[in-house]
């Protein structure tokens, strides 16, 4: 893999974490990783992109070597300005937009909001967050998620990061909750994951108050606007053994010009476990949109 630069960009007074690749003046890829990741989450796939994009992968707020920014600042909008703001900063325009899982959702809501910014956009399970899926299973009220939420707020007070003896452990754990990873994957992503705590153990970057996600982001109502807004050329990855299951037929529709990949064998971390199809996919779609 090539290493890339590290760097932070000042946001109001709270750094956010980037990594780069690629010569500045090459067409731009942001990339955005999911829920608990960071940005070398990407490494893998920026390195193959680098001779051809001007790669970027952001750390999001509460994630990686970016900042903390407090408990009840971690929802999706929050997310979406910080990437405005990035982009602003590094001059960004008319970019591959690339985001899995919550990043995936974060990119939508970009491409959705500043489509003249975006040339073309590839969601990896990013479309309908499992919180949608559950309020729309078992509808409750805004006041009572509203609760739920605030309660969950005061529990995640209390609660204390786990820690582990080194890094092998950590990783140890992250391939308990992701089989069908590889070794090496695992290791890699576990070592630039966590840091060291002031008693010699360690513990991973992410702020837990980011678990407690804001009841605003269960609404399907705002997902179709937001689908409907997206004007670029739209790839959508799904894996064929992912516990995330495909949007509806009708749900996609309201993006005007998508596409939808499957990955057989290949569950949540498809750009890992499929990794060469996926580049190529990706490699082939944003040919299709020069």
């Amino acid at each position: 893999m090539i290493a890339p630069h590290s760097a932070f960009i000042d946001i109001r007074g709270s750094r956010r974490h980037v990594l780069t690749w690629g010569d500045p003046a090459a067409a731009p890829v942001l990339m955005v990783h999911g829920l608990l990741d960071h940005a070398h989450n990407w490494d893998w796939i920026a390195s193959a992109l680098a001779d051809r994009h001007h790669v970027v992968a952001i750390d999001l707020r509460g994630h990686g070597d970016s900042d903390w920014t407090g408990r009840g600042s971690y929802a999706l909008s929050n997310h979406v300005i910080d990437l405005a703001d990035c982009v602003h900063t590094l001059g960004l325009d008319r970019l591959h937009l690339v985001g899995h899982s919550m990043g995936g959702h974060i990119a939508l809501r970009f491409a959705a909001t500043f489509p003249e910014q975006v040339r073309s956009l590839c969601s990896i399970e990013g479309v309908e967050l499992p919180i949608m899926r559950d309020q729309a299973k078992a509808p409750k009220p805004y006041p009572v998620r509203l609760r739920q939420w605030i309660d969950g707020q005061r529990r995640d007070r209390q609660r204390t990061p786990r820690i582990y003896a080194n890094v092998a452990e950590a990783a140890a754990r992250m391939a308990q909750h992701n089989p069908g990873v590889d070794a090496e994957t695992i290791a890699h992503l576990a070592q630039h994951g966590v840091t060291r705590t002031a008693d010699g153990g360690w513990r991973w970057k992410y702020d837990d108050a980011c678990r407690n996600r804001a009841p605003e982001d269960a609404h399907g109502v705002d997902l179709n606007e937001i689908l409907a807004a997206i004007a670029c050329p739209t790839l959508l990855a799904y894996g064929g053994d992912s516990w995330i299951p495909e949007p509806a037929a009708d749900r996609l529709a309201r993006i005007a010009d998508h596409r939808l990949v499957r990955f057989p064998g290949a569950s949540h971390w498809l750009h890992h476990q499929s990794r060469a199809a996926f580049l190529a996919a990706l490699t082939d779609f944003f040919e299709t949109v020069r």
